[in-house]
C-alpha cells in the first residue's frame, strides 16, 4: 500500500466513492453478525469478503489518511453491530433519547479506532517493509483486537460460530486464529481485484499460502470433531435441563407475570423432573429480590405446601411466606440457580454505607435445600453492577439510580457436588458478561470442570439482536475448553452447545421454554486454557518486529 501514490482524484466524487466503500464494508461486516434486521439469523460468511472494499479504499492513502478513513470504517461498523446499546441505555440508564444514541455514537468512535490503528499500521509497515498486505492486515487486526480494551468485547472470529469446521482451532489459537484466517482471505482477494484491474502479475503465491492455512484449518476441524465427538460418546452423562420462565425485569412485564416468576420457575422444573433431568439450571436473576440468600445460610427448607396455579392462590390462610418464597417446592431435583447473596461488610465504605455486601451468585441446592456450593461473579459489568470509585463518590448513586452497588467474587473455583451417585462432579460457572472473556475464562481449567454453565440476563436489552450476539460470543469457550457448555437465560437464548460447538438446542426469545439434554463429563484436556493467546502475541510481536525494522530501515 504505497504511501505517496499519486492521487487520480481527489475531488468530490472520490471522497463518495471512498465513503460508499467504507459504508460497504460496514455493511458486510456487521452483517456477519446478528443484527435489528436479522436478529436471529447471522450472514457469517460476509465476513470472508467484508474488508475487500476498505482495503482498496485504503490502497493510496497516505498514514494520516489510512487512520482517519479506518476510524470512519470501524465506527459505522459497531454503530451497525452495536446499535441495542441505545435502547439499553434508555431502559436501563433511564437517560433520554438523544442522550442514548450520543452514548452509543461515543462507544462507536472508541471501538471504531480499532480499525483505525488496522489501517495505520497496514499502511506504515506496508510502506517501510516488503511485508505484503497478505501479512499485514491478518497481523494487524489480530493485534488490536488483543491489546485494544473494550466494554464489549467481540471478536470478528466470533462471526464464524456457526461453522463449527473452521472454530476448531480455538482450542489452540484461541479465537484469534479465526480472526487471522478472516482478514488473510480478505488480503488475498483484494490483491487479486488489483491484480486484475490494475493488470498485475496474479499472486498465485499468497493464494497458495492462504489456500494452504484454509485447507489446513479445515483438516484440523474434521480430524478434531471426529476425536471429540468419540470422548463425547464414551463419557458418562447428566441429564441436565433449563427451566426458562421467560419472565423480564423491567416494567414491561406485567406485575402478575412478575409475581408469579418463581411458581413458573418451579413448574418447568417439576415438568423436566417428570422428564428425567438429575440437574436443573435457572438463569441469573432467576430468585431475585427481595429474596436474598446469606453466605453462612446451609440450607433453604423445601415448601410443604403444593403448586399452585398462579399467585392469587398462593394468599390461602394456613401457606407461610417461607413456603411461598423458596425456591425447592413441587420437585426434588438439584437446581442451581441464580441469586443475589449477602455477607456482612467489616468495614463501611463510606458513611451511610450498606451493612452487607451483595453479590451476583450461582448456588447450588440440593432436593431437600442443602447449599452444596456457591460460586460468586468476579468481573462485574461497569454500570449494571458497579460504578468505579464509587466508595469514594457515593453521590453518583444519586445520579445514576438504577446502577449496581456489588462486590465481587475472589474465586474461580467450580462449584462440586456429590448428588447423583457416580462421585463428584464439578461445574465450572461464568455469570452472564464472564462468559464472552476467554482470557478471564481460561481461569476455569485450573478447577477441572466437567461442564461449564453460563447463567445470563439479557432483558437489559429488550428483544433485540444483542441476546443471539451474546449467545455467539460465548459459543467459543465449549470449544477452548472441550467441554460441554450449558446457557440458562431468564428471557432467551438458553442453549446447549456441545464440546465442538454444535448448538444442540436453543429456546427462542418469546414465550416460558424448558430444554433438556445429556450433558458429557468429560475430562479431556485442551491446549488453549495452558498456551492462551500465546498465537495472538506471537502475530503482535511479529508486526511490532515488522514496524520496527522499517523504522530503523527507513531511518538508515
Amino acid at each position: 500500500m504505497a504511501e505517496d501514490a499519486p492521487r487520480t482524484n481527489g475531488g468530490a466524487r472520490r471522497r463518495l466513492g471512498d465513503l460508499l466503500l467504507a459504508g460497504l464494508t460496514a455493511v458486510l461486516t456487521f452483517g456477519g453478525f446478528p443484527t435489528a434486521l436479522s436478529p436471529e439469523w447471522s450472514f457469517w460468511p460476509l465476513l470472508w469478503v467484508s474488508h475487500v472494499p476498505v482495503l482498496w479504499l485504503l490502497r493510496d492513502k497516505s498514514p494520516r489518511e489510512a487512520f482517519r478513513w479506518g476510524w470512519l470504517t470501524g465506527t459505522l461498523i459497531n454503530a451497525g453491530g452495536y446499535y441495542w446499546l441505545a435502547e439499553m441505555l434508555q431502559r436501563f440508564g433511564h437517560l433520554p433519547g438523544p442522550i442514548a444514541a450520543l452514548g452509543l455514537l461515543l462507544h462507536s468512535v472508541y471501538v471504531g479506532f480499532l480499525w483505525a490503528a488496522w489501517a495505520w499500521l497496514m499502511n506504515r509497515v506496508g510502506n517501510t517493509t516488503r511485508l505484503p498486505v497478505t501479512w499485514t492486515a491478518p497481523l494487524a487486526m489480530v493485534a488490536v483486537e488483543l491489546v485494544v480494551p473494550r466494554i464489549f468485547p467481540a471478536y470478528m472470529g466470533n462471526s464464524q460460530s456457526p461453522w463449527p469446521l473452521v472454530m476448531q482451532i480455538c482450542d489452540v489459537t484461541g479465537i484469534f486464529g479465526v480472526t487471522f484466517l478472516i482478514y488473510r482471505v480478505n488480503a488475498t482477494l483484494y490483491v487479486w481485484v488489483r491484480a486484475l484491474v490494475d493488470g498485475r502479475q496474479r499472486p498465485w503465491r499468497a493464494t497458495a499460502v492462504t489456500a494452504g492455512l484454509l485447507a489446513a484449518t479445515l483438516i484440523y476441524g474434521a480430524v478434531r470433531i471426529r476425536q471429540v465427538d468419540e470422548a463425547v460418546a464414551a463419557a458418562p452423562k447428566l441429564q441436565v435441563g433449563i427451566a426458562e420462565g421467560n419472565v423480564g425485569i423491567f416494567e414491561s412485564e406485567t406485575r402478575d407475570r412478575i409475581r408469579d416468576h418463581l411458581l413458573i420457575q418451579q413448574r418447568l422444573t417439576a415438568d423436566l423432573e417428570r422428564r428425567g433431568a438429575e440437574l436443573v439450571l435457572w438463569s441469573e436473576s432467576s430468585y431475585r429480590a427481595p429474596y436474598i440468600i446469606p453466605h453462612d445460610e446451609r440450607r433453604l427448607r423445601p415448601s410443604v405446601v403444593p403448586l399452585v396455579p398462579d399467585w392469587r392462590a398462593d394468599r390461602r390462610p394456613g401457606t407461610t411466606e417461607w413456603d411461598r418464597t423458596t425456591p425447592i417446592r413441587g420437585f426434588e431435583v438439584p437446581v442451581l440457580l441464580g441469586a443475589t447473596t449477602s455477607s456482612p461488610r467489616p468495614v463501611p465504605r463510606f458513611e451511610g454505607d450498606t451493612a452487607d455486601a451483595y453479590f451476583n451468585s450461582a448456588v447450588l441446592l440440593g432436593g431437600d435445600g442443602t447449599i452444596h456450593g456457591r460460586y460468586d461473579k468476579n468481573y462485574l459489568l461497569i454500570g449494571g453492577e458497579y460504578i468505579p470509585f464509587s466508595e469514594y463518590f457515593p453521590w453518583i448513586y444519586k445520579v445514576i439510580p438504577a446502577a449496581g452497588d456489588l462486590a465481587r467474587g475472589r474465586s474461580l473455583e467450580p462449584i462440586t457436588a456429590d448428588l447423583w451417585g457416580r462421585g463428584p462432579v464439578r461445574i465450572g460457572v461464568l455469570v452472564c458478561y464472564e462468559g464472552i472473556l476467554p482470557a478471564f475464562a481460561r481461569g476455569l481449567a485450573a478447577g477441572e470442570p466437567h461442564f461449564i454453565v453460563n447463567m445470563t440476563n439479557d432483558d437489559w436489552f429488550g428483544r433485540t439482536a444483542e441476546r443471539y450476539l451474546h449467545f455467539a460470543l460465548t459459543i467459543p469457550r465449549a470449544i477452548e475448553h472441550r467441554r460441554a457448555f450449558a446457557r440458562p437465560t431468564l428471557t432467551g437464548v438458553s442453549a446447549f452447545v456441545d464440546p465442538v460447538g454444535r448448538v444442540v438446542s436453543q429456546s427462542p426469545v418469546t414465550g416460558e421454554d424448558t430444554l433438556l439434554a445429556p450433558v458429557p463429563l468429560l475430562e479431556i484436556p485442551s491446549p488453549y486454557p495452558h498456551v492462551g493467546d500465546a498465537f495472538a502475541w506471537a502475530c503482535a510481536l511479529c508486526l511490532a518486529a515488522a514496524y520496527g525494522w522499517g523504522r530503523w530501515r527507513r531511518g538508515a
